[in-house]
């Protein structure tokens, strides 16, 4: 599960790869890497531990015309310098540089299946080397090919740098969302390339998907799309319910606009009494007050959030994610005493937040505390990039709603089905997480 994001056209390549990792950071807080590629078709490379805009200032300037960028929660090897993306190799005399969203469940049998040399625990390693042992009669065949096999079993949204040039590419199941955007007069065009659309920052006139099943090649001022499966669409529900920013749109629904909705749906369907609804920040808010704007109860955010502490669910160490857990999170107690509180939430995964926050608010006096969520709770890993693969980790595995009801410490305990998700969202989105009913086999 990462962030990527890619950059080609007059500019410092360098610069805007980093301000769109930046716009990303919600996606990945472990480490992020940007390689840019020189004239003499020669690499710049940084990589770095921790959040993209919690590192030191880089000791020189980096310059290019073309570039691609990480900012990574590894799913597939440890958090290192040496597992940072882009991960880098070579093609017959020419340098590749790779940036991958996603996950191969696959991956170490298929390490153990090539031999050879890795120098990361990585997946998106594998793809290189795919790439390299392919038999297609060019670089651009070797690509095309490698996707095609990947794509049967695999998650991948990718960005390759080559000679100069782009390829952006999503698997045929379209798991993680990838745009392209283009700014400029036809001439002088620049072209981006990112996991979401919030990380145009503004800057892009022109914004379209990359489609499942495409490859799109951009070379100067030129793009053209490629095919290399038929597509058979399944998007991830959680990039637009939780994971995704507010400020995105992905698989062509404004997540704003979607949470809002979930809230309206969620609170026609209620018919407990409450004082106040609470929001956890930030994901759930649109959904709070889509929920106020149904039922008339009073909206206060009486759970904020302190400092620059980062994303809790994408923490990968069980004690890190409970000590921050305790720094982020404030309860305004004038707000909640005495009150009935309807507290609204995206998922409960871990349930590392929820069952710090419950407490905390029947401490600062709240009379009764009534849970809703816009999902189901996750009960079967996923195997296609988010970071829910561990089945020791899922709150809800094996557990009945009485049991997380009385766990979590909330009065009352209610979520949509995923009937009702399908509803809103349509029927071909991949909801894997909350039935156990996965697009492919693994």
């Amino acid at each position: 599960m990462s962030g990527i994001f890619g950059f080609i056209g007059k500019g410092n390549a360098f610069t805007e790869v980093r301000t769109g990792l930046e716009n990303l950071s919600h996606r990945g807080q472990e480490s992020w890497g940007i390689v840019s590629g020189l004239r003499d078709g020669s690499f710049s490379e940084v990589r770095r531990l921790g959040s993209v805009f919690q590192s030191s200032p880089l000791n020189r300037p980096y310059f290019g015309s073309v570039a691609i960028g990480q900012v990574r929660y590894p799913t597939a090897g440890e958090a290192s310098e040496r597992n940072s993306q882009p991960i880098v190799g070579k093609f017959r005399k020419d340098k590749i540089a790779v940036v991958h969203n996603g996950h191969i469940p696959k991956y170490r049998q298929l390490m153990e299946e090539m031999g050879g040399l890795f120098q990361t625990e990585t997946d998106t390693e594998v793809i290189l080397h795919m790439i390299a042992r392919s038999e297609g009669s060019d670089f651009l065949d070797k690509v095309k090919r490698t996707l095609s096999v990947l794509g049967r079993q695999a998650a991948f949204s990718i960005v390759i740098l080559h000679k100069g040039s782009l390829i952006a590419a999503r698997d045929p199941f379209g798991f993680r969302p990838l745009s392209a955007a283009r700014r400029g007069e036809e001439g002088d065009y620049v072209w981006a390339v990112a996991s979401e659309t919030c990380a145009f920052h503004g800057q892009f006139e022109w914004i379209e998907d990359v489609a499942p099943g495409e490859m799109v090649v951009i070379d100067g001022e030129e793009a053209r799309t490629i095919s290399f499966a038929p597509p058979n669409p399944h998007p991830c529900i959680v990039e637009c319910l939780d994971f995704a920013s507010v400020a995105s749109q992905v698989f062509s629904k404004n997540c704003y606009k979607f949470r809002e909705e979930l809230g309206t749906i969620l609170a026609r369907l209620e018919d407990q009494k409450a004082d106040i609804i609470v929001p956890i920040p930030r994901a759930a808010i649109p959904a709070a007050l889509g929920f106020h704007d149904v039922t008339g109860i009073p909206y206060k955010e009486a759970i904020s959030t302190v400092g620059e502490i980062g994303r809790i669910f994408i923490v990968s160490k069980e004690k890190e994610r409970l000590e921050k857990v305790e720094k982020k999170f404030q309860i305004n107690q004038e707000v909640v005493k005495d009150k009935e509180v309807l507290v609204i939430d995206t998922l409960l995964v871990r349930g590392s937040t929820t069952m710090a926050l419950i407490p905390k608010l029947r401490e600062a006096g709240a009379r009764k505390i009534h849970l809703r969520l816009t999902a189901p709770p996750p009960r079967f890993p996923c195997y296609m990039g988010m970071a829910m693969a561990k089945t020791g980790e899922l709150l809800a595995m094996n557990r009945t709603d009485e049991q997380l009801t009385k766990l979590i410490g909330a009065d009352t305990f209610r979520y949509l089905r995923t009937e009702e998700l399908r509803e809103s969202v349509g029927p071909n989105f991949c909801c894997a997480c909350f039935t156990g009913e996965y697009p492919f086999s693994s």
